[in-house]
């Protein structure tokens, strides 16, 4: 009969090592990763399935790593974790430039501060361009009745063009979320095992 302890040492200890692998990522670039979730209103939903994503490629790594690792397995793991951080950083840059082009700040402002909020933008339409043209664009929301009115009556973009953006801005959220938190972890589970008595 399995004991409570060889329990919590089979698949319990995987999942576990698995969430707390997410948790410490969370934990310790709490302030990193709270910059980069985008200003949605439901982006506790989008942490939480990046999150649970992450723990399910996780405990899928922790099966095909094995318990001692060859010289050979431990080179292609810490290539696969490069590559991954490689990733990363590929997806980091464009998911950056795109997050600057269509999150403005509101009210405007010559410098950021904590009376401002985070406000995702469509892409412009022609009469759209026509009135930013010559000023900010927070600037020209705030003229043309601010965020809710420009976003209602599709003064500037288009709900669907801006419903675009925050799908794209959400793809690109989870995946540079469960790219850093897999290379992490793939790289301590291989230093752990390599650890292991044979």
């Amino acid at each position: 009969m399995t004991s409570v302890k060889d329990f919590f040492a089979g698949p319990m200890g995987i999942v576990t090592s698995a969430v707390a692998a997410v948790g410490v990522v969370f934990g310790l670039f709490n302030s990193l990763l709270t910059e980069l979730v985008p200003p949605i209103d439901n982006s506790q939903q989008t942490v939480g399935f990046a999150s649970l994503g992450t723990v399910i490629v996780l405990l899928v790594l922790s099966l095909l790593i094995r318990r001692k690792l060859t010289a050979v397995q431990t080179r292609t793991l810490a290539v696969f974790t490069c590559l991954l951080f490689l990733l990363a950083v590929v997806v980091y840059f464009p998911y950056r430039d795109f997050s600057r082009t269509y999150i403005y700040r509101y009210p405007p402002s010559s410098q950021a501060h904590s009376g401002q909020s985070l406000h995702i933008r469509g892409e412009l339409h022609d009469k759209g361009r026509e009135r930013v043209k010559g000023m900010a664009l927070a600037e020209a929301v705030n003229q043309l009745g601010g965020p809710d009115d420009v976003n209602a009556m599709g003064i500037l973009w288009t709900e669907d063009s801006r419903l675009k953006v925050i799908s794209t801005l959400e793809r690109y959220y989870v995946a540079l979320i469960m790219l850093l938190t897999t290379a992490l972890f793939s790289a301590a589970l291989a230093v752990w095992r390599l650890q292991q008595p044979k």
